[in-house]
């Protein structure tokens, strides 16, 4: 059933999300749970809007391939 879908996808994503360096959790959460921007979360780590943007797409391409091994 669907609720069971929605039950394994938060569960898997838990799992990845754990596994994750505390600063791409932070980066990852603050994105897709909290709705920032990547430029307020780049004034918070003092780091440009671009290192941000380059970061999710890194995390979420290895969260993807440990999903895939």
């Amino acid at each position: 059933t669907q609720n069971e879908e929605q039950l394994m996808n938060r569960l898997v994503l838990k799992q990845l999300m754990e596994k994750l360096p505390e600063k791409d959790r932070e980066i990852i959460v603050r994105r897709y749970f909290e709705n920032q921007t990547q430029t307020r979360i780049a004034e918070d780590l003092n780091i440009s809007q671009v290192q941000v943007s380059r970061l999710e797409k890194k995390i979420l391409r290895e969260m993807r391939e440990r999903l895939t091994s």
